[in-house]
């Protein structure tokens, strides 16, 4: 069955009978479909390698079972309409000003309270501060996407190209994030797995080194002048922390051992709440990463089932945190609700390749399971 796309005449069913036996076929202006048997006994390698051969030219393969009948799908509508390279570099020239205007408007309200506390001699640096909470935001951001992009590059996963979000001033890092979003499935649960937690992994480290040395550099300032600027409303305690911001300070040892409280500088806090929406992303909800990670390990039932379970726990603990926490995590409500309402109730299929049921060992799935809940708890946010 020939098919014409983009000029090109692409033999589909030759291309198919190299991998599968094809019994009957149909075709509308969408698909085609054919009703295939395996050619040998391991049919999640046979369709990985069709996957290979047939998504870099546009097409995209679907293996699923009907009854006891094997279902291969190929979509030959065009999907490919992702952003152009020029659209993204346009939308991080945005969002990079978006973060320096952001950073440089924290940065002097960070200074002129200083300067009320310690007085006008104390020296600042807006233009410093500003250079630090930028690569507090951007860092972060741009490594969590990279971690995604090498895996998309590696098990070619058709997707578009990084789009930063900018948001200035209405965010407190000045953007909403980034997206890479996927044209297509990828070909296996193991592809998905590793898609889910590359972000996650290599944002965190960065959103940790980074808070490491910003905490370090930010000013001291003692229990007497800390007290006063609680007292007139220049400062203020946090709600809640990161867990590992918090072992980072507690391992510091600076409170107590000098008898002085740490003022958290912009890009420091920067970190902090980037670590804190890293802890959102993992959450085990509909299409973020944390719910690729557990659609990859389980079903798609059983993973319908943790998101609505989580979702709604999360929402009723920010409604507790009104009377107890002086709503400090209602932000957390709003977001598990946001993220159910978008994705949360749709199944989540999983992968191209439907019938796959083996390409995730027991011991990778282990492995990323270990992996997840480290990084999970690592970001939980700790009422304070």
């Amino acid at each position: 069955m020939n098919v014409f796309k983009g000029g090109e005449v692409l033999d589909l069913t030759s291309v198919i009978n190299k991998f599968f036996y094809v019994v009957e076929s149909s075709r509308n202006e969408e698909f085609v479909e054919y009703v295939v048997l395996s050619v040998r006994d391991d049919m999640s390698k046979l369709f990985d390698h069709l996957y290979d051969e047939l998504v870099p030219k546009g097409y995209y393969p679907i293996l699923y079972k009907v009854g006891d009948i094997i279902t291969l799908r190929v979509l030959i509508s065009g999907r490919r309409r992702g952003t152009s390279i020029k659209s993204s570099l346009i939308f991080f020239s945005l969002t990079l000003v978006s973060v320096v205007v952001t950073g440089f408007y924290i940065s002097t309200d960070f200074h002129n309270r200083l300067k009320l506390l310690l007085g006008y001699g104390v020296k600042t640096d807006v233009i410093y501060d500003t250079l630090f909470f930028m690569l507090s935001v951007l860092v972060p951001l741009i490594t969590h996407e990279l971690g995604h992009i090498i895996i998309v590059k590696r098990f070619n996963i058709p997707s578009t190209y990084p789009l930063l979000i900018p948001a200035p001033i209405i965010s407190p890092l000045g953007t909403f994030g980034a997206i890479v979003r996927m044209d297509f499935l990828p070909k296996n649960l193991k592809c998905l797995l590793k898609l889910g937690i590359s972000g996650p992994l290599l944002g965190f480290i960065a959103s940790l080194s980074i808070f490491i040395i910003t905490y370090y550099t930010s000013p001291k300032l003692s229990f007497d002048i800390a007290l006063v600027g609680l007292r007139e409303g220049i400062i203020a305690t946090i709600d809640f922390i990161p867990l590992s911001a918090y072992l980072v300070m507690t391992v510091s040892n600076i409170n107590t051992a000098i008898g002085y409280v740490v003022l958290l500088n912009p890009a420091a806090y920067a970190s902090m709440i980037m670590l804190l929406i890293h802890f959102v992303n993992l959450l085990p909800i509909g299409q973020l990463d944390g719910g690729h990670i557990v659609r990859a390990v389980s079903s798609t039932r059983f993973h319908s089932l943790v998101s609505v379970t989580v979702s709604s726990s999360l929402i009723l603990y920010s409604l507790i945190s009104v009377v107890y926490l002086r709503g400090s995590m209602v932000w957390l409500g709003i977001f598990a609700l946001l993220a159910l309402l978008i994705s949360g109730f749709k199944p989540h299929i999983g992968s191209a390749n439907m019938l796959d049921i083996s390409s995730v060992s027991k011991d990778v799935k282990v492995k990323y399971i270990v992996m997840y809940l480290t990084l999970l708890t690592l970001v939980i946010p700790l009422p304070m």
